[in-house]
Formats: C-alpha cells, structure tokens, sequence
C-alpha cells in the first residue's frame, strides 16, 4: 500500500471531531467490515506512528484499532494540513519541486505554504 495524504489527512479530522467526553471511538481494520479499507490502513499506520490514540483492536483478521483522539504529535500534523488552501499549495509545490511527500517534507512545506499564503 502507498500512503495517501489525502487519506491521511481525512483520518486525521475524523479522528478529531471525536467527542472524548462521550467516549466516541471510530475502529479502523478489517474487523469493522468497511467499504474503505485503505482508510482502514492509513488509520492504523498513524496510530502505530503515534500520532493517534487509540486501543488495539486487532484479532485473526488482522491489525485494528479503536481510535479515540489524536495526540500531541497527531494535532500538529493535522494543523499543519488542515487548511484547504494551504493543503493544495503544499501538493503542488512537492510536485513542482518533485519532492516525496514525508511527514518532515510536509511540515517544511507547510511553513513555506502558510508564509506565501500571509505573505500575498
């Protein structure tokens, strides 16, 4: 499986809009028999990174998590791609520039992004 940013970032919002005094969770795996399973993938990639919290949910069918929030590494990330705009200038400007996006390419571009968006 490829990494999607988009994916990525889509998790990311879902994951936040969570109500954790409500103890809302969302299971991303194969036990929650989802019509998105890259969704599913990039869900447990970010919490195995530590940028959700989350508990293991995993059984025979494979990896799971119940995810709960983010984390402090998983907020910055979301900020630094939550806007539309300044999301859309970080994809061309690695296309542009021919850079892969990392999640250390993607802050870096991020700054850069928010800098040339305040600065017009």
């Amino acid at each position: 499986m490829k990494r999607d940013w988009d994916i990525i970032r889509d998790v990311l919002i879902e994951v936040e809009a969570l109500d954790s005094a409500q103890f809302q969770s969302i299971e991303y795996g194969p036990a929650n028999e989802s019509d998105e399973p890259e969704k599913d993938a990039h869900g447990i990639l970010l919490w195995k990174a530590g940028f959700i919290e989350g508990s293991d949910a995993s059984d025979m069918d494979g990896d799971a998590i119940h995810a709960q929030g983010l984390t402090w590494a998983g907020h910055d990330l979301l900020d630094t791609i939550r806007s539309k705009a300044v999301w859309e200038r970080i994809k061309a400007t690695a296309k542009d520039k021919g850079i892969e996006l990392t999640f250390d390419s993607v802050k870096a571009l991020g700054k850069a992004a928010l800098a040339a968006i305040i600065g017009s």
